[in-house]
């Protein structure tokens, strides 16, 4: 009930906005919007500097929780992308969803590189200078190809692992691929309306977001275009590097949870995924696409608690 009062509110203010106050007042709203779900997860926005790179993350600190895990998400997405896994879990546990290289309140860098390996160093600057034990990890889409290798280099620091249509296996062409063969890149918006297809294209059950708010975030992509292209480059070039030999190295609890309507990834490639990584669980979800964690919260956060559960019955 509270949640379609929510909806109710948020359409009514979102059609005044933009009717009454134009750009100013709906970015505005958009804020707010964001602070209203990051105070229900318990997350605090913070800006961390090491060996002078800067670090955006939300964090969640509970002193009587003993597990963390780090959220990495997808291409061109950024840490609000896990706000609702978040509200899903319990509050057991410390959560950091950090933004990766070249997204979120990362400056537009097109000098730097932003293949996996550096992402991978990168999260390892981070992971080393704050946490002492082993921590949890959930990837997505690019996020979950660095979390695999992350955990391949670095199995010490690594508790369990889940991950969420990862990128790394392509052996099996998605409906992207067939796009990117026609010069179509289904994933990086150069305009309001591309922005709103990538919306439809990643998600088959997407979550409701009013319109005024959905245009913030388009204009926002729009804005790191020549970026994203960058990125993505850089990213394809890592397939040729057949990164996904290593990750046999992984020796962590895994899960693999993959939208059986994913079009961005084949889903039939979770197969080839978790034959990869000695004793990995694999999950397809049905009427899902590429990105389980907004469109499936609860789903998704009840299959990590699973993971993490039986990932300290075998440490024990």
């Amino acid at each position: 009930m509270k949640k379609s009062l929510l909806i109710v509110l948020l359409t009514a203010i979102t059609f005044w906005a933009s009717t009454l106050a134009g750009d100013h007042f709906r970015y505005d709203l958009y804020q707010w919007a964001i602070d209203y779900e990051q105070d229900k997860a318990g997350l605090s926005k913070q800006t961390l500097q090491i060996n002078e790179q800067n670090y955006y993350f939300l964090r969640r600190q509970n002193p009587s929780a003993t597990d963390t895990v780090i959220l990495l998400h997808g291409f061109s997405a950024d840490k609000g992308n896990w706000l609702r896994f978040v509200q899903s879990l319990p509050v057991n546990y410390n959560v950091v969803a950090l933004d990766l290289l070249g997204h979120g309140e990362h400056p537009l860098d097109l000098t730097r590189e932003y293949h996996i390996e550096d992402q991978v160093a990168y999260v390892h600057d981070f992971i080393s200078h704050i946490f002492k034990t082993p921590v949890h990890f959930v990837g997505n889409s690019m996020g979950g190809a660095i979390a695999s290798l992350y955990a391949a280099n670095y199995p010490e620091r690594v508790a369990s692992l889940m991950l969420i249509s990862p990128a790394g296996i392509h052996e099996i062409p998605s409906e992207m691929e067939h796009l990117l063969a026609d010069n179509i890149n289904p994933l990086i918006a150069g305009s309001i309306e591309d922005f709103y297809q990538v919306v439809d294209f990643v998600m088959e059950d997407a979550p409701y977001i009013p319109q005024a708010l959905l245009k913030v975030q388009a204009e926002k992509a729009i804005s790191r275009f020549q970026l994203n292209q960058k990125i993505f480059a850089d990213i394809r070039e890592d397939l040729n590097k057949h990164l996904d030999t290593r990750f046999s190295d992984i020796h962590t609890p895994t899960m693999i949870l993959w939208g059986k309507q994913d079009r961005v990834i084949h889903s039939d490639n979770i197969k080839r995924y978790a034959a990869s990584i000695p004793n990995a669980s694999a999950r397809l979800l049905d009427g899902i696409g590429h990105l389980a964690m907004l469109e499936a919260p609860d789903i998704s956060a009840k299959a990590f608690i699973e993971l993490t559960s039986a990932a300290q019955n075998k440490v024990q």
